[in-house]
């Protein structure tokens, strides 16, 4: 099937047409992947708010890891390779005053996994955090320790380094039916193929090259 096109081409206003209202809702990326979740699909794992969770990623398993209600808070994701030969894709999800309890979650998670990770793959860090969009639209984040904290505890497993993407989504000035998730798709037919969708709906595609 590849990678599910989740990112909507026109973002709705609220008008006073409820259906259309309720339809809007059901059309955002992360309620679609819900659906699918509550219908008992079992390729996609949901990260909960103050919550960390990996999955090996497998053509006939887990292929979708994604979280929402980003309307603050810090996403950090990781995606590494296996002794096997598979992406480990690992993703958080905390508000801005559990920084300390985040690192300490992606370092479980880590030193769960340390003895089937390539060390010779350079993984991929993701940040999706927040920021106050100015009267002239431009993005300004606050001081934010999510950053030298994560790649701190990232250098002490990865010493070969990592490339790293951050994204910035704007906390003010948000529609009502603005999309708050964090989404990593893999094409199960291709692993190596990555789609990220960011808060907003911004998307980034990766050649993984595992």
């Amino acid at each position: 099937m590849g990678i599910l096109n989740l990112t909507r081409k026109i973002i709705p206003n609220i008008g006073p047409d409820k259906i259309k209202n309720i339809e809007a809702i059901h059309n955002l990326p992360e309620m679609v992947l819900t659906n699918m979740l509550n219908k008992g699909n079992q390729n996609i794992l949901h990260v909960d708010m103050n919550q960390c969770a990996a999955a090996i990623i497998k053509q006939s398993g887990v292929s979708t890891v994604f979280t929402d209600s980003l309307g603050g808070c810090n996403a950090v994701g990781l995606i590494a390779k296996t002794t096997t030969g598979e992406p480990l894709a690992i993703l958080s999800h905390y508000v801005p005053t559990a920084t300390s309890n985040q690192v300490v979650a992606l370092s479980k998670q880590l030193e769960t996994y340390s003895p089937y990770l390539d060390k010779t793959y350079k993984p991929k860090l993701f940040f999706n955090t927040r920021a106050i969009k100015t009267a002239e639209g431009e993005l300004v984040s606050p001081p934010n320790l999510i950053y030298e904290k994560v790649k701190a505890l990232i250098s002490k497993f990865f010493p070969q380094g990592v490339e790293t993407y951050s994204e910035l989504y704007p906390t003010n000035s948000r529609g009502a039916f603005y999309s708050s998730a964090n989404i990593f798709q893999f094409d199960p037919e291709n692993l190596n193929k990555l789609k990220i969708t960011f808060v907003g709906e911004k998307e980034k595609f990766l050649d993984l090259k595992i």
